[in-house]
């Protein structure tokens, strides 16, 4: 079977369309008279991007890895990259799985060191152009900022005066109003919620139509919300008021360029100053320890679950962040904290489920396999770095025989030595894997005395367990029903998916399909009373709600660059 494969990005100038790519694909098809499969990029993708970034491209090496195609066919060289490492990377597995590659129908071969040192310098000159493009793309950008100018959209409060950067009137007065709220001492949650009750709209808004990409710091767990429903909150009021640019210093690539000012210098330093001073503006603070700090997550904003506890108060729970700001509430319920707590500590780690979980995973996993697996893509990492290695001295031959100058050829090194870097880090990644699987004796023996504690551990060495153990717990109020989906630090260990009832008496493990009452009424209920709760709680869960525990898979690949 041979793969057509086309792409076309908005940088590139040349005229032959994806139409034209198709056309030609498909004769040169005929030509050798065998059946072929589309791989269309389509537009806007560029051949800087990595493997993981380009679908199709990224379908093809896992179809050529399944021995559905025996040959590849690119329009040029610069079809499948503009990136060298892409080009050592798809080669490499084109070698190792007998495929045929050919660009604009001449065919590679890999047993001629000439294709070879071609290919090579092809890929480093098509990086070089990106690079150079870049660099040029750049110095023009600055030289914009340099002389006043914007492009895009601007920040709140300015906008663009025929291609120059100025002062929106209307918006620079909800800038001044955010300063001088803060001066007063209101903090910044208090004043977005202040902006969202008299309607004034944000940047977004006024926007109106598209989507906005949100991804977690931790997890990368990524969410989309619409501009139009973008409101107010805390961290744009704080982006506000820390942007030089309203005192008049545009940044720009770490350099400062004088701008357009909304607030006086003086006012803005105050200001900045006084910040600190008003987080809140809660009075007395006082200090609460929530031992799922930072793990627990928002299944719809993605936004993190915070602690929430008042002295002489019934609030003790975890709420979602988007709760903070009247307006933002996402509509997550939050969750009491010694129950989810009492559940994550006493299931793992007190009565030693985690080594349950992690012992089931070796016992039903194919070990041997999966260090092979893991040795290949090593080895095609090492082949990788030679050969990257190898690109270095070409590209050192080519400045001494006069092709490229000392100056074009140090940004050339520079980036070759970055791109190794990477290359080596992946390759301890996975050393550390393969480590990890062939002393899977020893892991298991580690867990097991991490989890041989003292009954009066201290709140700090719970933290760090969980700290190790648990990567992130995402939490989806559902049918009246909660659903905590845990994911372990532990490579390839399957995640765990919990159903607990509303009113916090009893939690269903989906994975050993067993219940775990929760509340002393529930503990002396007989099995089959729990085995009947059970069937109750999971009948409340609405069909396909359990993507909540599959949908971050698509942004996972087995390909490790």
């Amino acid at each position: 079977m041979l793969a057509i494969y086309t792409r076309l990005s908005k940088e590139d100038k040349d005229s032959t369309s994806i139409k034209n790519q198709i056309r030609e694909g498909k004769a040169f098809a005929s030509k050798l008279k065998t059946e072929y499969k589309l791989y269309d990029e389509g537009e806007g993708i560029s051949g800087g991007a990595e493997i993981k970034d380009r679908p199709q491209l990224f379908t093809l090496l896992q179809d050529i890895r399944s021995n559905e195609i025996d040959k590849v066919w690119f329009r040029s060289q610069n079809r499948l990259e503009r990136n060298s490492s892409t080009y050592v990377i798809f080669i490499s597995e084109a070698q190792k799985h007998k495929v045929d590659v050919y660009f604009n129908d001449k065919l590679l071969d890999f047993n001629n060191p000439s294709d070879n040192l071609l290919g090579t310098i092809t890929s480093a000159v098509n990086q070089y152009q990106k690079d150079l493009q870049a660099f040029q793309t750049k110095r023009t950008l600055k030289d914009n900022v340099r002389e006043g100018k914007v492009w895009s959209v601007v920040a709140y409060g300015y906008k663009s005066d025929n291609g120059y950067l100025a002062i929106d009137d209307e918006e620079a007065l909800i800038v001044k109003l955010i300063y001088k709220e803060s001066l007063k001492g209101s903090g910044r949650d208090k004043i977005a919620e202040m902006l969202n009750k008299r309607g004034v709209l944000t940047r977004y808004n006024k926007i109106g139509k598209g989507l906005i990409k949100r991804v977690d710091n931790e997890s990368k767990k990524v969410t989309i919300a619409r501009t139009k429903d973008i409101n107010w909150g805390g961290s744009a009021v704080r982006k506000i008021i820390k942007n030089t640019l309203y005192k008049g210093e545009r940044k720009f690539s770490g350099e400062y360029y004088k701008a357009p000012a909304i607030i006086n210098p003086i006012l803005w330093k105050q200001v900045n100053d006084n910040l600190s001073k008003n987080r809140n503006n809660s009075g007395k603070k006082v200090e609460h320890r929530y031992l799922l700090k930072g793990k627990l997550i928002c299944s719809r904003c993605g936004r993190r679950y915070s602690g929430r506890k008042r002295v002489n108060s019934k609030a003790n729970f975890y709420q979602c962040s988007s709760k903070r700001v009247k307006g933002n509430n996402c509509g997550n319920r939050s969750i009491n904290i010694p129950i989810i707590e009492s559940l994550i500590w006493q299931r793992f780690f007190a009565d030693k489920n985690l080594k349950t979980v992690v012992d089931r995973f070796f016992k039903t996993n194919d070990i041997d396999t999966k260090v092979n697996g893991l040795e290949a893509e090593l080895d095609v990492l090492r082949d990788s770095l030679k050969k990257s290695k190898q690109e270095q001295q070409n590209a050192i031959k080519l400045a001494v025989k006069g092709i490229l100058s000392e100056d074009d050829i140090k940004p050339e090194i520079d980036r070759i030595k970055a791109k190794s870097k990477v290359i080596e880090i992946n390759i301890e990644q996975l050393q550390e894997q393969i480590f990890f699987y062939n002393n899977s004796n020893i892991k298991r023996s580690e867990i097991g005395e991490d989890l041989e504690f003292s009954k009066d551990i201290s709140f700090n060495d719970k933290k760090e367990l969980i700290k190790k153990y648990i990567n992130f717990i995402e939490v989806h109020y559902v049918g009246s029903v909660f659903m905590i989906y845990i994911e372990f630090n532990i490579k390839d260990l399957d995640a765990e998916l919990y159903v607990i009832d509303r009113g916090l008496n009893l939690a269903y493990d989906t994975c050993e399909k067993i219940t775990i009452p929760l509340s002393d009424k529930f503990k002396d209920y007989s099995l089959e009373k729990q085995e009947f709760l059970a069937k109750e709680l999971l009948e409340k869960i609405p069909e396909g709600t359990f993507i909540i525990a599959t949908e971050r898979m698509v942004y996972e690949g087995s390909y490790l660059l």
